[in-house]
């Protein structure tokens, strides 16, 4: 027989309730006095009335005994006695605790997924063995512990307790990873308190199985058992918006918002636009068809087929001569509001301009000419490179929105947004490599804006240089000697390196004849378009839930506060070249910062997720390799004595 309750609690009710029961029967009972002729029958009274002392030897009490086996009884019941239902002794646990948007879906009932998860994370603490162990992990788009490895169940339910909601995407890879960490056979394995080493754990997953990454997870020792949470499927989401300034007449805002239905049922919202907090238009999308029957959608994935009636897009056009803030909002209630709301911050208008760095190529000349821009310049490298600052940089940024760097590899990049040809921005982690030649292209993302419309098969290249980049970095052209177009996002800088020149090395003949194509003209247009939408014709760059953003500060400034949406301020210390990182984005909402320059006193983090949004539980939860169990909630084995 075992107790769960802690040790001190039928202590302190002991001496709470026995000492006054006992002490009431040594008390001498108070008499009333009455007048009677003879005293002959009240002896025994007479000598109790002799008594000068309150107290009284304690008697042998039938009713005493029964009372203090009450008292005993319900002490023992305080203290919680359980039967074990089956041993686990000295077994490894890991709690795996989901914490990510989805898992904020309300149930019928009124609870969240996450309460619920922490309900049945604490009933699997109370079910432990004498001799088990367990940790706990909370995750999201990254890993927590929240309590090592430990015996001591208060301290376990102590930190399923502190598992708090996020906004982000949940990815279960990292989590698995940190998990079989104490289980690893590296030299003697991990090794406790009694020198007995783990080789192998029991991983508890609490999740509702809407993990976009279970296919790169593998449990390598031990096994995993999935506890699902969740009934509930009905939800309408936001799953993409878009606000862009129009090139011609930069004051003129659209804003393009993608709607979908996860449900079983059809449904009609309304989609409302505000700015700065000021509704400025209405659509309703009607009869959003579901997404699938109701014992369908457990075996889906939001990667599926599905109707296309099943999401719309409603579209916006306003005047905003100012920056702003944009807001869009679904109408009603679902079981998931973080995904019903969608933000943006909306840069000032101003022209766009561009500097065209190259020791001479008129195609690149030409291809500047044809651009819808305010204005360019045309530097050589020399001029580039030995320009004073005030000439490239204005309030900390670079005079040109856009810089153009044609076989020039530097490392002086004020920031900016950069498109390299046959050259690479001097930083860690970029570099060029050794010649390639007579390659195809493998694969490329047509979907991506940058090469939206570019006919990229129609390109003959003849010979490029092998393109180093960073695992962070985005490929939107891939050969089978690795990336031949690649984007990367490094602090306020946007770099698109493109890892062939159009002449070759001698810069005598043509490497290519994309030049002689309409798809290098769309090109150059939709990069000039892309890299210059978060200073100058749209919104700020998009972040999502747990990423990080980088703003710069007013000179002078050593820190900033930084008032997050649910009300709480953090101050951060401003780094070299006036740059602050903040990286505790886990709510959706706007970021405001004090002492920021102008264009970045705010951000904007949205989920913006079809795999959060598509909430009803997965029921055929797979994973790469290991061995995996699954249920809906945890038995409880510790039974009530009574």
């Amino acid at each position: 027989m075992n107790f769960l309750a802690p040790w001190w609690v039928p202590a302190v009710a002991a001496l709470a309730a026995i000492p006054p029961l006992v002490l009431l029967y040594f008390l001498k009972l108070k008499r009333r006095e009455v007048r009677i002729p003879s005293t002959i029958l009240w002896r025994k009274a007479v000598q109790d009335l002799q008594v000068n002392s309150p107290f009284q030897r304690l008697r042998n009490n039938l009713l005493l005994w029964l009372q203090l086996l009450v008292l005993l009884l319900a002490i023992l019941a305080i203290s919680e006695p359980t039967w074990r239902g089956r041993p686990t002794e000295g077994k490894l646990h890991v709690l795996l605790i989901d914490c990510s948007a989805s898992m904020s879906v309300r149930e019928p009932g009124g609870r969240t997924r996450l309460q619920i998860a922490r309900d049945e994370a604490r009933t699997f603490i109370d079910n432990m063995g004498k001799d088990d162990r367990a940790m706990v992990i909370a995750f999201a788009d990254r890993a927590h512990v929240l309590c090592a490895i430990t015996q001591d169940r208060d301290r376990l339910r102590t930190a399923i307790e502190h598992v708090e909601q996020s906004d982000a995407v949940g990815r279960l890879h990292e989590a698995m990873q940190l998990a079989e960490a104490p289980s690893s056979e590296v030299g003697e394995g991990y090794r406790l308190e009694d020198d007995n080493p783990i080789k192998e754990g029991h991983y508890v997953l609490f999740t509702d199985g809407r993990l976009p990454d279970t296919e790169r997870v593998r449990v390598q020792r031990g096994t995993l058992e999935v506890i699902r949470i969740g009934e509930a499927t009905e939800n309408c989401g936001i799953v993409s918006m878009d606000v862009r300034r129009a090139y011609e007449k930069p004051e003129q805002i659209s804003v393009l918002a993608r709607v979908r239905n996860f449900g079983t049922q059809p449904v009609t919202r309304d989609v409302s636009l505000y700015v700065d907090g000021d509704l400025k238009g209405v659509q309703t999308i009607s009869e959003l068809a579901p997404m699938g029957s109701a014992d369908r959608l457990g075996r889906l994935t939001y990667r599926d087929e599905v109707p296309e009636e099943s999401e719309a897009t409603a579209a916006f056009e306003l005047v905003l001569p100012t920056a702003g803030l944009i807001e869009v909002r679904l109408s009603g209630e679902d079981a998931m509001p973080g995904d019903d709301r969608a933000f943006a911050v909306v840069a000032p208008p101003r022209p766009v301009t561009a500097l065209l760095v190259t020791p001479g190529n008129r195609f690149l000349r030409q291809l500047m000419a044809s651009l819808p821009l305010a204005s360019y310049e045309v530097w050589t490298p020399d001029e580039y490179e030995n320009a004073p600052d005030d000439k490239l940089i204005d309030a900390g940024r670079c005079r040109f929105d856009v810089v153009i760097l044609d076989g020039h590899s530097t490392s002086r990049l004020p920031p900016a947004s950069y498109l390299f040809f046959a050259a690479v921005p001097q930083i860690e982690g970029v570099a060029l490599g050794e010649k390639i030649e007579g390659q195809a292209f493998l694969d490329w993302d047509d979907t991506h804006p940058i090469l939206r419309h570019v006919a990229v098969e129609a390109m003959t290249v003849f010979s490029w240089r092998q393109l180093i980049m960073p695992p962070e970095a985005d490929i939107l052209i891939e050969s089978s000697s690795g990336p031949v177009l690649s984007l990367l996002r490094r602090e306020r800088n946007h770099y698109l390196i493109c890892a062939f020149g159009l002449f070759d090395e001698t810069r005598t003949y043509a490497n290519t004849d994309w030049f002689f194509q309409e798809g290098f003209v769309v090109f150059g247009y939709n990069t000039v378009r892309y890299l210059t939408g978060s200073t100058t014709i749209g919104q700020q760059p998009p972040v999502s839930p747990g990423e990080a953003f980088t703003v710069a500060v007013r000179p002078g400034v050593d820190s900033v506060s930084i008032r997050r949406p649910d009300g709480r301020v953090d101050t951060m210390a401003a780094r070299g070249m006036g740059l602050v990182t903040y990286g505790q984005t886990d709510r959706i909402g706007i970021y405001t910062i004090s002492d920021a320059v102008p264009g970045d006193e705010a951000r904007a983090v949205n989920l913006l997720s079809e795999a959060e949004s598509f909430i009803a539980p997965n029921d055929e939860f797979r994973i790469a390799a290991g061995e995996v169990t699954t249920g809906t909630t945890v038995e409880r084995v510790n039974r009530p004595l009574w």
